[in-house]
């Protein structure tokens, strides 16, 4: 519109023009061609070349005698507009001489009118100014006045000028024209920076309802009411204006609905106007709005969007930043968040503006770092607490926290001297230390640290306070005593079984005492218990503990010849167990031979051969079966048993035995060669084993059965050669090399043992010599030629060190990831070991060396294999397998299962098997992009396991990789922040720097 008023005027001129041309036409001339070609070029807009041609026209005629006074006027009006427009220097002078010499003139009535608009146009407000100020002081037509003046008043009002545009709006709005309702705007603009409200208010009022002002009024008219504190008057204006909007703008209104509501404590109302203007404003917020709004938030408990707010400020180094920094510590903690809580207390501790804040932080920091595992700190900062603030707020409160830490701490020896400490102990004091005695002895026992451990269930009992408790630490104590075989041990779980409510202490108790009388050979009684044992009914808990009480019932009536009964347990163990069945059977055969029934007992040898190939009692089996020929005079199935026994398990410890009795039926075949050869081989290879005796007397017999006696004497030479006497020279060398290694000066053992081998490379000792040479240099920590002399040991088969060796050198094979060495080393020690410890270690191992190898089908196996059959035998054995079985389906990306089975193995014990499954749990919620359920995880791995140190620092950092997960930065560099100073582990603290690094680097 504006631009049309404009266009219009000076086309109305132009046509002017036109027509005096068309009236003069007879005065035509040519210099009138100068001023018909500045007019075409003016009205094409070509201002710089029409400015020439009207000036050439203005020279021309001025000499001329019969000039057009008309065209010269129009042509001074043009050249002086064309000038202004290309802004030429003396543009501005030759309007003023074109006013002053035609004054009379209408084109000097409208040029300023014409220029002030022009420049109004362009957005020139500045020399609009100064034409329309001549305009509205030149023009005497009121419309045409009130169109400049309203153009005056905007232009004052662009350039800031608010004193001189007021007075104009206000004339302008008194008239009824197109611009008063426009004035009525800006005067209520005015007025409002003027702080002159009331009058702000009526102004605005008017054009509430009128485009295009209506989508701003409401965020003026709403912050005037906010100004001048007419509250309710301005709930009632904005709140349904929010509601309905309508397609006005309400951010403000939004805003100061939102403050209104927060300082009258309608915290829901304030949240929800709060929420509504951060979705309209996008840009930066006050510190003062950020913080009322995560407050609103917290005190309507979201606690999930005030945590968003307050993390806003609350790294801020100021006192608000400080409250903001206490309150996220308060929201973590509604939302369960404890790493965050404890961030964010740290920070508002630190700060030093608000000392009431500072408490409360200093506090809850120690809470909460209590809540999360790390007693050890939450107890040092209750003890600031109490030290900076000795008359605070929660001093009594402290007292008790540090009483309920000692129920819950897990650095067992700190809080015990704690308590010790203490002059005055209250009955949650002495509940406490009845629970961290029994705790700290269960962990020394756990360690084999057994005399300890009994000093520490002494202590418990004092204070016999939880029945339980005081039972358990009873059962446990008699336990530590029968591992370091102190003789009150049998008392202690007599003890346990008289006065104990708790069956299944009472069972275990039976079970143990069985064993107890066992060893000692005291078979009756030791049946006796085992018997009472087996009373109750089987189920999967007690399960291993059950078919061996059967097994054991056997073997006790067998040592007293008790035959039928153990026969009939034996069978029992057949029929009933899932492990040692070919034990039971062999036993059962072995029984058969003492009642004669020597037919059953070699069926029975046959069928362990047949039906447990594996087993290591097979050659146990051949050797009985080849014995019970032997006495039957079958001599050649005797032979062909032994045969196939040295032939196929040529590492069993039953050789020489086994070369003995097949010498024996070679002689009754009258195979003398034969079977002196096999007493040769006893003599020279196994000259120091119980049989070489009565292999040198079947020697000296066979020798003299084949008429060549003289041959016995080079014989006999070789076997001292070979065996030396204890007072010789080579013994000497060696039980001095022997003992260097006995008493554990292994550096001196093996310079000593190198000299031995070097010296008598013939010596049966010698291959005793290679163990402890491998495992002086083992000891050493030089693992390759360890190796090297196991392997030997292992090759030589000629020691009873044979399974230790390779249980060693497998270890050292894994260690050096050569586990293609390492699983077979194993599998030698179960197929040649007798010894179920051994056993169980082999399987430890193979589920390990599988595990890293990739084969993690045959990790589960094994790993089962433990827990079914050997997790009472080794100490934590189950609880290593079952976390195995958890990391096999996790390689497997089976992730479902694999939590599954990591959570039975925190089930079983609060161990680092657990603390390393509980980390899994959360490193496989990482994976998954489940972040959030990933800290909670390994918040609760903190809580529970933070005596395992390793994975304790561990879960923190993969907390700190869910926060960056999160883009929560702020959370992610406080955990960083906590563990840098905190952790005593260079390597993590070197972790922590460099994840802080790389968090810096993204900001």
């Amino acid at each position: 519109m504006k631009k049309a008023i404009l266009i219009t005027t000076v086309s109305s001129l132009l046509n002017m023009g036109f027509q005096s041309y068309a009236q003069n036409t007879m005065s035509y001339t040519d210099p009138e061609s100068y001023y018909h070609k500045g007019i075409e070029l003016f009205q094409k807009k070509v201002y710089a070349p029409s400015r020439e041609e009207f000036q050439h026209y203005i020279k021309s005629t001025q000499k001329s005698l019969n000039s057009n006074e008309f065209n010269l006027t129009n042509a001074e009006y043009y050249s002086a507009l064309a000038g202004l427009y290309v802004k030429a220097p003396d543009a501005d002078i030759e309007i003023e001489r074109f006013v002053v010499n035609h004054s009379d003139h209408p084109k000097a009535k409208v040029i300023y009118g014409d220029l002030g608009n022009f420049f109004y146009e362009q957005g020139d407000y500045n020399r609009a100014i100064q034409y329309l100020e001549k305009a509205v002081n030149a023009n005497s037509t009121s419309l045409t006045a009130l169109e400049f003046k309203y153009k005056l008043a905007i232009a004052y009002y662009q350039t800031n000028k608010y004193d001189k545009a007021l007075p104009l709006f206000n004339e302008v709005k008194s008239i009824a024209s197109d611009y008063s309702i426009h004035a009525y705007y800006y005067s209520g603009v005015i007025n409002y920076k003027n702080a002159n409200y009331d009058a702000a208010l009526s102004d605005l009022k008017k054009v509430e309802s009128v485009a295009p002002y209506k989508t701003e009024i409401p965020n003026w008219i709403a912050n005037i009411l906010y100004v001048e504190k007419r509250y309710d008057e301005l709930l009632a204006y904005t709140e349904p204006i929010i509601e309905k909007p309508n397609g006005r703008k309400i951010d403000d209104m939004c805003l100061v609905t939102a403050e209104v509501c927060y300082f009258r404590d309608d915290f829901a109302k304030a949240a929800k106007y709060y929420d509504r203007f951060r979705t309209f404003r996008k840009g930066t917020v006050s510190n003062q709005v950020t913080f009322r709004h995560a407050y609103s938030l917290y005190k309507t408990e979201s606690y999930e969007k005030a945590i968003e707010n307050f993390k806003k400020i609350a790294g801020q180094n100021t006192e608000l930043g400080q409250q903001a920094a206490y309150y996220l510590g308060i929201s973590s903690l509604k939302a369960n968040d404890l790493n965050g809580a404890f961030a964010a207390f740290e920070r508002a501790k630190n700060a030093n503006f608000d000392k009431v804040v500072q408490e409360e932080a200093q506090f809850n920091y120690a809470k909460v770092a209590i809540d999360l595992g790390n007693s050890q700190q939450g107890i040092a900062e209750i003890e600031n607490y109490l030290k900076t603030y000795p008359t605070g707020k929660y001093v009594d409160e402290a007292s008790e926290v540090m009483s309920e830490v000692m129920f819950d701490a897990n650095n067992y020896a700190q809080a015990i001297s704690y308590i010790e400490s203490l002059k005055k102990k209250t009955p949650k004091l002495n509940a406490a230390y009845q629970k961290l005695t029994y705790n700290q002895g269960v962990l020394d026992f756990n360690a084999e640290r057994y005399p300890r451990a009994i000093q520490y269930f002494d202590k418990s009992l004092t204070q016999p306070i939880d029945n339980e408790l005081k039972q358990n630490a009873t059962f446990w104590k008699a336990e530590a005593a029968y591992a370091a075989k102190l003789p009150e041990a049998e008392n202690l779980y007599r003890e346990v079984i008289n006065s104990n409510n708790n069956e299944t202490l009472k069972q275990k108790s039976k079970y143990a005492l069985g064993y107890l009388n066992y060893n000692n050979k005291d078979y009756k009684q030791a049946a006796n218990y085992f018997k009472e044992y087996i009373k109750v009914r089987k189920d999967e808990s007690n399960r291993q503990n059950y078919e061996d009480a059967i097994v054991r019932i056997g073997d006790c009536n067998l040592a007293i010849k008790n035959y039928d009964e153990a026969i009939r347990y034996y069978d029992l163990a057949i029929k009933e167990n899932r492990t040692e069945k070919d034990y039971a059977m062999y036993q059962k055969a072995l029984t058969l031979t003492f009642l004669g029934r020597n037919q059953e007992a070699l069926q029975i040898f046959d069928r362990i051969a047949a039906q447990y190939p594996t087993s290591r009692l097979v050659d146990d089996a051949w050797f009985q079966n080849a014995t019970l020929e032997l006495d039957k005079g079958n001599y050649q199935n005797a032979v062909n048993l032994l045969s196939k026994m040295v032939r196929e398990r040529p590492k069993s410890g039953l050789i020489p035995q086994a070369l003995l009795k097949r010498a024996l039926a070679y002689g009754n075949l009258k195979n003398y060669e034969a079977a002196l050869n096999d007493y040769k081989v006893i003599v020279i290879r196994y000259g120091k084993t119980d049989v070489a005796e009565n292999a040198l007397f079947g020697l000296q017999e066979t020798l003299n059965t084949l008429g060549r006696p003289e041959d016995f004497s080079a014989i006999v030479d070789e076997f001292k050669k070979t065996n030396p006497q204890s007072g010789s020279v080579e013994n000497l060398e060696y039980e001095t090399a022997k003992n260097l290694y006995l008493n554990e000066k292994y550096a001196n053992a093996v310079t000593a043992l190198l000299k031995y081998i070097s010296n008598y490379p013939r010596s049966s000792s010698m291959y005793e010599a290679k163990y402890y040479l491998a495992d002086s240099y083992y000891i050493l920590n030089e693992k390759s030629n360890a190796l090297k002399y196991y392997n030997q040991v292992i090759s030589d088969n000629r020691t009873s060190f044979v399974t230790k060796s390779a249980l060693r050198a497998a270890s050292i094979e894994a260690s050096s990831k050569n586990y293609k060495n390492a699983i077979a080393n194993y599998r030698a020690v179960i197929v040649s070991s007798a010894n179920k410890r051994d056993i169980v270690t082999a399987w430890q191992g193979l589920a390990d060396a599988y595990y890293f190898s990739g084969n993690q089908d045959s990790v589960i196996v094994y790993a089962r294999e433990i827990i079914n059959n050997g997790g009472n035998i080794v100490m934590g054995a189950s609880n290593k397998a079952q976390l195995y079985i958890g990391k096999a389906y996790m390689a497997k990306n089976d992730f479902a299962k694999a939590e599954e089975e990591f959570k039975k193995t925190i089930a079983m014990a609060k161990d680092n098997n657990g603390a390393e499954a509980k980390y899994f749990i959360g490193e496989m919620l990482y994976r998954q992009k489940k972040y959030k359920e990933s800290i909670k995880n390994m918040q609760e791995l903190a809580s529970e396991f933070s005596e395992f140190l390793y994975w304790y620092e561990k879960g923190f950092i993969l907390i700190s990789d869910n926060y960056v997960a999160l883009n929560d930065y702020f959370m992610a560099k406080a955990t960083l922040k906590s563990i840098i100073e905190n952790s005593e582990t260079p390597e993590t603290v070197d972790i922590a720097k460099k994840k802080m690094k790389e968090i810096e680097n993204k900001e």
